[in-house]
């Protein structure tokens, strides 16, 4: 199970100075290649014990601002996030051979962020968050989906509930990753300066 990185390579003169943009042009190109979910990504929380723990969540939106998600506020990575706002989000596109590791700061959206995103999912995706207790055990799946299948027959009458909600992740630092032949792989890392402006680093592979 070992594949080798033959696609192409990274320099420095070919990369955005504003980290956004460079995720802008990754991003654009994942879609435009094929990838599966090209939105999907591993975000990282870390519990008050200092455990560690990730899962895969969809990317909704990006800007200068961050990166936005949307999840239930009384699941695990929600209370992680209470207790410890620092993050990391990693993007990985397989056909361009490509990472992208982001580290920030998470913080709730506003609520009518919040309801904006939550209006316009399917009226399942929207019951199934209404009623989830997210992370927590399930004892009857039958039940739970006869809940949903109830709540379905007036779809127009769910509303978010207060516990679900979107983040948006402040970045402050990028990695971008180009897999190279035998291992010599193309990292760069920004990092802003006191001043709030960007340095490029290039990273051993």
């Amino acid at each position: 199970m070992r594949k080798e990185y033959t696609l192409q390579t990274l320099t420095e003169s070919e990369l955005e100075r504003d980290p956004i943009l460079q995720f802008d042009k990754w991003f654009k190109e994942a879609a435009a290649t094929g990838e599966e979910e090209p939105n999907a990504m591993i975000l990282s929380t870390s519990s008050s014990q200092n455990f560690p723990s990730s899962r895969v969540v969809l990317l909704k939106e990006y800007s200068a601002k961050g990166f936005i998600f949307f999840t239930n506020y009384l699941s695990r990575k929600g209370k992680e996030i209470d207790q410890n706002n620092n993050v990391a989000l990693l993007f990985f596109w397989p056909i361009t051979m490509r990472q992208v590791r982001i580290e920030g700061t998470a913080s709730k959206t506003s609520p009518s962020a919040s309801n904006g995103y939550f209006n316009t999912r399917p009226a399942a995706s929207r019951a199934s968050s209404l009623l989830s207790k997210q992370s927590t055990p399930l004892n009857n799946k039958e039940e739970f989906e006869s809940q949903i299948e109830e709540l379905l027959k007036n779809p127009d009458a769910i509303k978010r509930p207060e516990h679900w909600g979107g983040f948006i992740i402040n970045p402050k630092k990028f990695e971008f990753w180009q897999g190279g032949f035998a291992r010599t792989h193309d990292r760069f890392i920004y990092e802003s300066d006191k001043n709030e402006n960007w340095i490029i680093k290039r990273l051993y592979p």
